[in-house]
């Protein structure tokens, strides 16, 4: 039986990491590929005050490069994440499997946008700004994928410790 949620203090931060990303994601990243007539007026409020606080401009005028990124948010981010709730809180030993090419994609793709951000000519405050918000998604996303290559590593090394010791006896 794998150990509790809250003893796992790395899963259990990426967990709530998930349950935070997930309506945001679906009420405000995501909202550009819905028909405008099933978005509800509070989702179209929230993109609303996103934009005015932080004039993200891949919201303003959504560059090809981003609507692709969205639909990576769509179709390999969301279900993983949905997937990596569950997994996360019962310990599931596929974690490092999933979660390593999940966390590789969202290091490229903020990275990415934070890439492009420098060179927007707006001013530096708000490029600040928005480096606060697309900053920790790229610093959480290199940090996991650390984590879970090194977890696979571990579970590489102790199935070739193993199966040295069986060769041996054989």
């Amino acid at each position: 039986m794998a150990t509790s949620i809250s003893s796992r203090k790395r899963d259990l931060f990426y967990m709530v990491f998930f349950c935070l990303g997930i309506p945001s994601m679906f009420m405000v990243d995501l909202q550009a590929l819905y028909p405008a007539s099933i978005v509800p007026t509070f989702m179209v409020d929230l993109k609303a005050f996103y934009i005015n606080r932080y004039q993200d401009q891949f919201f303003i005028q959504t560059p090809p490069f981003f609507e692709f990124f969205m639909w990576t948010e769509i179709f390999i981010q969301a279900p993983v994440m949905i997937w990596g709730v569950g997994a996360l809180f019962k310990g599931s030993p596929k974690i490092p499997l999933v979660l390593l090419p999940y966390a590789v994609l969202i290091f490229v793709t903020t990275g990415a946008c934070m890439y492009e951000i420098c060179y927007w000519e707006v001013p530096l405050v708000q490029k600040f700004s928005l480096s606060t918000l697309y900053g920790p998604y790229l610093a959480i996303s290199a940090f996991m994928t650390v984590d879970m290559f090194l977890r696979i590593n571990n579970i590489i090394n102790t199935a070739s410790a193993i199966s040295t010791v069986v060769k041996k006896r054989q």
